[in-house]
């Protein structure tokens, strides 16, 4: 049965292929009815399904369903923080909190300043513990650390919507028109929260009058190295704190003080302003020089405040400053002055030196300058009128004046514009060397320049221009070496030792000597023996240089004169046989240096070599220094 089935099956495909096939490629028309076919026994057992022909929809995967889960509950979320925003928010916002200040915006500086300080908290919680902090510039300066801060403020709990109003009172300082901040902090807790959070509020406050104006009256151009003067006027406005205030002056590094009235309370630049009241102003002249090149500008500062706790000559805190500027210019008439061939403000030379100086003229104007005349006047405590030559001027030796003008010079008699010429003069500062009353020895040399510049008609203008140069004359410093017979062979033998004693005397006229040094050097058949018992001074010696160093230190005026500074020391000599006859060198020569404290230049000077020819002893045979046998 089941082969029969499955032949007919065979024969059911080789029909359907067979392209010749007429039984299966018959068409048949009509209406379509249910025919019932016979199916063989054999599939009887399988049971007939019904077939569904709707379309079936897959399955929804896990993630799409927790997506859409995800999606209704921020939804959900959303919706209720919505509504507790609105209807029960207790969280807390610094932007919600608001600090109001109700005041004056301007006020003078030093003046009493009264200030209203409205705190609204618009959240729906509490603040708890809360603070108010209020800040502000001590001075008149821009220091972020220099600052008052009032007694810190503890106003507990601020409600929900509670308003809370604080009184404060303040004292700003600063120049006119400058702003000064009020900072203003509340410090608080959110209820149920430990964290500590500030609310900051800045409030300026412009300053319409300052506490104390300075104001400096001053040219506002010099030509250099001339003399200069300017007023400095402190004037109080409203009030200051108790503390001392000062007034403090700081100058170019190119400008020589000379003199100030008041004199200054510290050093030569800080004044006391104690005396300063609303109806009396302090006012300050100071006066001196610049020295500078052509153009250069040099900026004066002054400050007013109080002064630092450790050091009052300096503001600490600055309640008002100034400043101004001058700027150097050439003089119309020019004379320039050189020292022994320098250009210098100070010189400095020996006691008895002659002194070579030649003043440099010129016109600086595009216009002719007539009737020139230079003037030197000479003074000072080493100054001698009988050293003075004025080559082509005229020395007038009562006034210690020295004159050129168109009579002993012809160019004076019309300069013009951009012409130059010379004159020159010398002298010789008194020696020091025995002097015991000078002190600071110097000459002063003063030039003077002056002509007139025709302008219309007949008139003229009077040209004038000074200068001055300071000659400073150096300390005599020096040292004297002298040997002594102490012990052994005299005259000196040779291969047996002999002792001689050397002291060093120092001698210094005028000014006091720092720094100084004294060393020699001993020959190699001489040994060191040491310092003589007692001796003070600081003597070394260094074994492998041979060399014996003197560290002297300060030596003071007229040593020599008034006091006497030495030290001494022991050398052996030990000759050779080749030495026989001949006079042994025992020590060579001695170099001096020192700091000449007025002139603040260093002073060199020698002395000669000793031997055993002790000339300086009165009982010494000059045939004793010879070496014998």
């Amino acid at each position: 049965m089941i082969e029969d089935s499955k032949n007919k099956i065979e024969d059911i495909k080789r029909h359907l292929y067979d392209p010749n096939d007429k039984t299966t490629g018959r068409q048949r028309e009509g209406i379509l009815h249910q025919v019932n076919h016979k199916f063989n026994e054999e599939w009887q057992d399988e049971v007939a399904k019904p077939v569904d022909n709707r379309i079936k929809t897959p399955p929804v995967s896990i993630f799409k369903k927790f997506f859409i889960i995800s999606i209704i509950f921020f939804v959900a979320a959303m919706g209720f923080a919505f509504y507790k925003f609105l209807y029960n928010d207790t969280s807390v916002s610094s932007e919600k909190i608001d600090i109001n200040v109700i005041g004056n915006s301007f006020t003078k500086g030093g003046d009493e300043l009264s200030l209203q300080i409205e705190i609204v908290n618009n959240n729906n919680a509490n603040l708890e513990l809360a603070n108010l902090i209020i800040e502000y510039p001590k001075g008149a300066g821009d220091d972020i650390a220099d600052v008052i801060r009032l007694p810190r403020d503890s106003i507990g709990t601020i409600k929900s919507r509670e308003s809370i109003i604080r009184n404060i009172k303040v004292k700003l300082y600063g120049e006119e028109k400058s702003i000064r901040n009020i900072k203003i902090s509340l410090e608080y807790h959110p209820e149920g929260s430990n964290a500590i959070f500030i609310k900051d509020k800045f409030y300026p406050v412009t300053i319409s009058l300052a506490p104390l104006s300075l104001n400096i009256d001053s040219p506002t151009s010099t030509t250099s190295n001339q003399p200069i003067s300017f007023k400095i006027k402190a004037t109080l406005n409203t009030s200051l704190p108790d503390e001392n205030p000062i007034l403090q002056v700081t100058y170019p590094n190119n400008f020589v003080f000379d003199s100030a009235v008041p004199s200054p309370s510290f050093g030569n630049s800080t004044w006391s302003l104690s005396s300063i009241t609303t109806t009396n102003p302090v006012v300050v002249e100071i006066s001196g020089r610049l020295i500078g090149e052509d153009k250069e500008e040099q900026v004066f500062h002054a400050y007013a405040g109080t002064a630092n706790g450790t050091n009052q000559s300096i503001v600490n805190i600055v309640y008002s400053s100034i400043l101004q500027k001058i700027s150097i210019t050439k003089p119309f008439l020019e004379a320039s002055i050189l020292v022994n061939g320098q250009d210098k403000t100070e010189y400095s030379v020996s006691g008895g030196q002659n002194v070579s100086a030649e003043i440099a003229w010129a016109n600086n104007l595009n216009t002719r300058i007539t009737d020139g005349q230079i003037i030197v006047s000479l003074s000072g405590n080493v100054f001698d009128k009988n050293t003075v030559n004025p080559f082509n001027g005229f020395y007038d030796s009562a006034n210690n004046q020295i004159i050129w003008d168109k009579n002993t010079v012809s160019n004076l008699a019309e300069i013009n514009p951009g012409e130059k010429g010379n004159v020159s003069f010398s002298f010789k500062p008194t020696s020091l060397i025995g002097a015991t009353s000078i002190k600071n020895p110097q000459v002063s040399i003063k030039v003077s320049i002056r002509g007139r510049e025709p302008v219309l008609g007949s008139t003229y203008n009077d040209i004038n221009n000074f200068s001055e140069k300071i000659v400073k004359v150096l300390s005599d410093f020096q040292i004297a070496s002298s040997p002594m017979y102490l012990s052994g062979s005299m005259p000196p033998k040779a291969e047996t030792e002999t002792k001689y004693v050397v002291t060093w005397t120092l001698s210094n006229s005028a000014n006091l000597m720092n720094q100084a040094q004294a060393h020699a050097s001993l020959p190699i058949y001489v040994k060191w023996a040491g310092a003589t018992t007692g001796e003070n001074e600081n003597l070394i010696y260094n074994d492998v240089s041979h060399e014996v160093t003197w560290n002297i230190g300060s030596v003071s005026p007229n040593t020599g004169i008034n006091s006497n500074r030495e030290a001494s020391f022991v050398i052996s000599l030990s000759p050779s046989i080749s030495q026989v006859g001949s006079v042994p060198q025992l020590m060579k020569e001695v170099y001096l240096s020192g700091m000449d404290s007025f002139s603040n230049v260093l002073i060199k000077s020698t002395f000669g070599s000793i031997s055993t020819s002790l000339t300086n002893d009165p009982n010494f045979v000059s045939i004793n220094g010879r070496v014998v046998r």
